[in-house]
């Protein structure tokens, strides 16, 4: 049998490396994913195989050999269409060519893949283990390699498909290994039952600083888990990224070239209503050498010395402006408000002037 004839359920051989495996789908036509021995699925260029035909395979070489020297040709074929017979009930969840596309939501059809960190004790996140997930947060079907990287050697964690719109446990961290990471690596291969272009493969290696997992700040709340998890983005809907990345003054560009603008009212007279700008770019003009955390408090302190002024000088309202993001600056905003401002009522700032990126809060009627 020839490569290019390959099917689902061919046993098969590495030609550049030890061991082999078993067909378990066409991915393209230069692709197959192979099962391994151990259980792992590992998407495989078919020039990189040699399909061991089923006369020939090692649980059935040493009955060959006898049966060879002692039976007539015609019993040999007989014997021969009878173990591929064989072959084929080893395994009868084979199925027949093709890809069908399940669990698919609407609206969902940009790649978005998640890698996530969730503690088994949201309180005290360092007493328990950490649990890492994938999370396939999208229409497209994925194929996935996690792997650890340390001292330059990788080291497969784990592999295998992740249907639309699921996720999967990949390893756990245990409080004793929280000292010394690992970096984490993912090699993603993504696609649909349709579509207009061939999506680029995803490669990625990612360090985290073991001081995340001792602040439960690094855990936020989310649309994924029960409980607050540290979310990291491996591909992501592109319209969201570019959404991500627009200030205050680009939300108030498009407001301008879509409506006049709007003179201050008697009620909320210019000068009583203070914009503060928390973006990390209007705080700092160089950020190299700062952390996600260092700059988190950045922003955290100035907004406690911006809130304090406008108390002390009178204002009447103040807005914060924070960005969409994956809402930690928003999130941890409203918690100080909450905590420490409890007499000051907020909300969510103009739609119209901000987007969906500030928090106004009214210090005085």
């Amino acid at each position: 049998m020839s490569n290019q004839n390959i099917r689902v359920g061919d046993q098969v051989r590495f030609l550049n490396e030890v061991g082999g495996g078993r067909v378990t789908a066409i991915l393209n036509k230069d692709m197959v994913s192979v099962e391994t021995q151990d259980g792992f699925e590992i998407p495989t260029y078919i020039k990189n195989l040699v399909v061991i035909p089923p006369s020939t395979s090692l649980r059935d070489r040493s009955h060959l050999t006898t049966s060879s020297s002692q039976s007539s040709p015609s019993s040999q074929s007989s014997q021969s269409s009878s173990l591929t017979q064989s072959a084929q009930d080893q395994y009868p969840g084979v199925k027949a060519r093709g890809f069908k596309e399940t669990n698919q939501h609407k609206a969902n059809d940009f790649p978005e893949f998640i890698f996530a960190a969730l503690p088994d004790n949201p309180g005290n996140p360092p007493e328990g283990k950490i649990l890492l997930f994938l999370v396939n947060d999208c229409n497209y079907t994925l194929i996935y390699h996690f792997a650890t990287k340390i001292a330059g050697q990788y080291t497969t964690i784990d592999a295998g498909m992740l249907e639309p719109n699921t996720k999967v446990e990949l390893e756990s961290i245990q409080p004793k290994g929280m000292g010394e990471l690992p970096e984490y690596c993912f090699q993603l291969l993504f696609f649909r039952k349709s579509s207009i272009q061939l999506e680029e493969p995803v490669q990625k290696e990612i360090r985290i600083s073991p001081v995340k997992f001792f602040k439960t700040s690094s855990f936020v709340k989310n649309n994924y888990f029960s409980t607050p998890a540290l979310l990291i983005r491996l591909a992501e809907n592109p319209l969201k990224a570019e959404m991500d990345k627009l200030t205050e003054k680009d939300f108030q560009q498009v407001t301008i070239t879509k409506e006049p603008k709007r003179e201050p009212t008697a009620d909320a007279p210019k000068s009583d209503l203070v914009e503060i700008d928390l973006h990390i770019n209007q705080l700092l003009d160089d950020t190299r050498g700062l952390s996600n955390a260092d700059m988190l408090k950045l922003q955290l302190d100035t907004f406690r010395k911006e809130m304090d002024k406008a108390i002390a000088t009178g204002v009447k309202k103040i807005v914060f402006i924070h960005g969409v993001g994956d809402g930690v600056l928003k999130n941890e905003l409203r918690r100080e408000l909450q905590r420490k401002y409890t007499k000051y009522p907020y909300q969510d700032a103009s739609f119209r002037e901000y987007g969906f990126g500030a928090t106004m809060a009214v210090l005085r009627k």
